[in-house]
Formats: C-alpha cells, structure tokens, sequence
C-alpha cells in the first residue's frame, strides 16, 4: 500500500484459497448457502415454534378449524385475534420467538385462506384453502385414536410431501415452508401429515397408523383440506405490498401443459 504496487499473483491466489476456506467453518444443516435460503439456513437446529390466529370475529367453525390445525401441528398454540392489528400482531410473536405465524381466513363461515407467516424476516406465503373437513365431519368422524394416544404433541409427525416442487406451477419454496412447520419426528411416533400435489393443489391428510404383525394399519384422523398458492412475498405479513413479491400464480402459467399438447401434435 504505502508504494502503490499490485500484489504479486502468487499471494493473490493465496489470498483466494483462505477465503474461500474460512467462509464457513462447517455445513449449514440445510446445506444453502444462498440469499434466497436464508431463512431457514437454521430450520432444525430447535423445533419451531408456531402460532395460529383467525381473522377478526370469527364464526364457531372457523375457531374450531384453528383448534383443529393446532393439532395437526405438532407444538402449535392458538391466539384469539381479538381486534390486534397485524403490526401488533407480529411483533408481539416477534417478542416471544415464535418462528410461523399462520392466519386463517373465511367466508360466510366457510374456511377459505390460510396465510404463513416466516419469523423473524419472512417470507410469506398465501394459499387458498378449499375441501375443508373437520374430524367430527365426514369420514373422520370417531376416529380420535391418534390424538389420544398423545402423539400429536409430544412425538411430532413423520411428514411426507409428493410433487410439492413442481418448477411450472408450484414453486420449490412452498415446500420448504410447509415442511419446516413441523418438528423434527421421534422414531416412535405414529402419525404421518401428508402434502400431495395434484393439478397444483396440494391435498392435506393426517393419519395414523398400527402395525399388525406384518401389515399396516392406516387410519385417517382428520381435518383433511387443499391448498392451491398464490401469493409468495419475501417480507413478513405486516409489510404487506410494500415487500417484494418472490412468486405469484398467473392465470396463463396454467396453459403449459396445452402448449406442449399443441407443440406436439
């Protein structure tokens, strides 16, 4: 520096070669090192801690649904949103390190969206939720074993996912977001919450199961729903539109397959 000279080329690729080794000492657990992953560079280390609220004046179905969820998600606690805004929302699951924050959404009583909020810097994401049935509704309805058993809070849930990355309509992340609301399961649990993709419609299931011998016993426990997203922004949910929008559903995404139809005949 003093005599304004370059560094010879042999200390420059010295210089090089240290850097590179001490840009990290180990492996990340999710093993992503870009800006994109940031948020969950650190997923797995301590289960997550997830919170979940309705809209304001909720109808008895929709907080029954929240309660439902609750169950469904291993560690999940349920806040009455009373006439909190949003700002006060987030920064009081801020304060208390809440990691997720789910929001549910309806219509004339009928649940109708869900919205997952990543703590402490986001992302976003907006789904519409469908097909929503509860365990007193249905094909579920008695079926209560699993969660007396107790293995819907204490064990966690083995999950499993099925198309949730498809790189046309649904983006990698939303599999990413849905698959670090859950802990990571013990060996002896017995529940399995699965996320398939058809058509882009993520269909939602919760089962148990008992093994017999050698065969398997399954049995549905329910809620069960559909999600389809929408909506994905890098910020939190307070911000808004003023965060950037990372992904968002376009009608004509949905004619891809028909142009390759086309394309090929």
């Amino acid at each position: 520096l003093p005599e304004n000279q370059l560094l010879p080329t042999e200390l420059r690729r010295e210089a090089l070669a240290l850097q590179k080794e001490l840009e990290f000492d180990f492996d990340t657990p999710g093993g992503a090192t870009s800006s994109q992953d940031d948020e969950y560079r650190w997923a797995g280390v301590e289960p997550p801690k997830v919170m979940v609220t309705t809209s304001r004046d909720p109808s008895a179905r929709l907080r029954l649904f929240a309660k439902e969820l609750c169950l469904l998600l291993p560690g999940a606690r349920r806040m009455n949103r009373g006439r909190a805004e949003l700002g006060a929302l987030v920064g009081a699951c801020r304060a208390a390190g809440v990691t997720d924050l789910l929001v549910l959404h309806e219509t004339r009583g009928r649940p109708d969206g869900l919205t997952v909020s990543h703590l402490p810097h986001g992302p976003t994401a907006h789904f519409t939720l469908s097909g929503a049935v509860l365990r007193q509704e249905g094909d579920t309805r008695g079926n209560r074993g699993g969660y007396g058993e107790g293995h819907g809070a204490i064990h966690g849930a083995h999950r499993g996912s099925q198309g949730c990355s498809d790189p046309i309509h649904v983006p990698p992340q939303v599999g990413t977001i849905l698959k670090h609301l859950f802990p990571v399961p013990r060996p002896d649990s017995r529940r399995v919450v699965t996320f398939a993709n058809e058509d882009d419609v993520i269909l939602v299931r919760n089962h148990v199961y008992r093994r017999r011998g050698r065969t398997v016993e399954l049995e549905e426990v329910g809620p069960r729903f559909q999600l389809r997203p929408y909506l994905i922004r890098l910020g939190t949910l307070e911000q808004g539109d003023a965060a950037d929008v990372e992904w968002r559903w376009h009608p004509y995404t949905a004619t891809a397959p028909k142009r390759r139809l086309l394309s090929a005949t």
